[in-house]
């Protein structure tokens, strides 16, 4: 066979009485659903392997054969390494192991933080791998990755839309570093459509709530910490990582370098989790910023006791010792405190969303919130917090226009809704169909 030339057959399993397979010689051949199609390939010598024909198979039609016998001849000519048998469990191990060097060069792209790592690998072998890791990478097609989302929302209560999408994106990240490799022509990934996911609606506490909660912590070892986040809006690991060196007590004022990343039992500092949050500059309130010149003078005061066995970290908040404290204790802590408060249970990051929320409430404007909490554009934050932004914009726009001169006012008030029984409106919004029939503008009837 000449290199380059291929050709495309059909076998099944049959076997004579004799036990020999029948091969090519099977009457079944010509039914349509007996056997399956391969196809055989003579290849130019790849370096490091003899050179001999190809043969791939188990393809369902003559035309999925030949689709991949053109493929294999396709990339040989233009010198690309072929591996039929390479299947995507084979390459996703690769793509992680190369992701997740600590040094030296990787061949799939830039590496990952550890908590990305750690994300990856739970989504490569709990997900990935059991429903396509047997699949041959150079036959992975879109509907192979369709009926494999398909099992993985039907099989875990757990896994929703938004989990699916962040399966999705760590699948179509080793695609895409296969197609830079030249390992596929295409990511099929590209043309699955995914399930809608709505991003969840931050309910975060009321001022009441909040106040609470910090008054019931005032004397817990954690309270200043949860009191930083709450009116910093500080990610967890961000608080855990700040050092004295990182505050300016004399301004009133935080400058955010790291975080705090727990991988297993392990610790480590890194950068913070969006290029926009790393070395902004967060104002503290005078509340605030009095908090810790306290929470300092306790903490000066507990590094005289231990004396040599202090562990001098230079860090804000630490364990008795001056060690570094666990964020996955802190975030066990924080839902006791908060029954102990009588408070409504909400997550630890919802402290971070409420800080966000007051200041909308108190009509800071939204770049200055999103810079704030470090989010790598507005539009993150106007998205997260659309729900919250009603009131702010009805502000604005009357902000707005009132500095526009009008000689004679069209309304003299805004009408509301009726009170009831109790005295209490029934929502607080503006009853815009008593606008309508103020401005008598209701709609004709026939």
């Amino acid at each position: 066979m000449v290199a380059g030339e291929g050709s495309t057959f059909k076998r099944c399993g049959c076997r004579d009485d004799a036990g020999k397979q029948l091969g090519s010689r099977c009457p079944k051949l010509r039914q349509r659903r007996h056997g399956r199609w391969y196809f055989s390939v003579d290849l130019p010598r790849q370096e490091g392997a003899e050179r001999r024909p190809r043969r791939e198979g188990g393809f369902a039609t003559k035309a999925e054969a030949e689709e991949a016998l053109e493929l294999s001849r396709s990339r040989a000519v233009r010198g690309e390494r072929v591996e039929l048998k390479q299947t995507i469990g084979d390459w996703l191990r690769f793509w992680l192991a190369e992701k997740t060097k600590t040094s030296g060069a990787s061949a799939v792209g830039k590496t990952v933080r550890p908590t990305t790592a750690r994300v990856y690998r739970q989504h490569i072998d709990s997900y990935l791998i059991p429903h396509l890791g047997h699949v041959q990478l150079n036959q992975l097609r879109a509907e192979h990755i369709s009926v494999a989302y398909d099992a993985i929302l039907d099989g875990n209560r757990r896994i929703g839309p938004s989990t699916l999408r962040r399966i999705h994106a760590c699948l179509s990240s080793s695609l895409n570093a296969a197609v830079k490799a030249r390992r596929l022509d295409f990511n099929p990934a590209a043309q699955v459509r995914l399930p809608d996911a709505a991003r969840p609606k931050v309910q975060p506490w009321e001022p009441a709530e909040l106040g609470r909660f910090l008054d019931h912590i005032a004397g817990h070892r954690l309270g200043i910490l949860f009191e930083v986040i709450a009116s910093t809006g500080l990610r967890r690991g961000e608080a855990l990582g700040l050092r004295w060196s990182d505050v300016e007590l004399d301004t009133g004022v935080v400058v955010v370098r790291r975080q705090l990343v727990q991988v297993g039992s392990a610790f480590h500092f890194g950068p913070t989790k969006t290029g926009a949050g790393d070395h902004r500059i967060v104002e503290l309130d005078s509340r605030t910023a009095g908090a810790l010149v306290e929470h300092r003078r306790k903490q000066d005061a507990e590094r005289q006791r231990w004396g040599s066995a202090w562990v001098d970290e230079g860090l804000v908040f630490a364990r008795e010792g001056g060690g570094t404290l666990s964020p996955e204790a802190v975030t066990k802590a924080f839902p006791r405190l908060a029954r102990e408060a009588g408070v409504r249970p909400v997550r630890l990051h919802d402290l971070r969303h409420g800080a966000a929320s007051l200041r909308l409430a108190a009509g800071v404007d939204i770049a200055a919130i999103s810079k704030m909490l470090g989010h790598s554009s507005i539009a993150v934050t106007a998205d997260t917090y659309s729900h919250l932004l009603r009131g702010v914009g009805r502000q604005a726009a009357e902000a707005a226009m009132n500095l526009v001169p009008r000689g004679t006012s069209v309304t003299t008030s805004f009408p509301h809704e009726p009170a009831g029984d109790d005295g209490r409106h029934s929502s607080g919004r503006t009853a815009w169909s008593e606008v309508v029939r103020h401005q008598g503008l209701e709609p004709r009837t026939r």
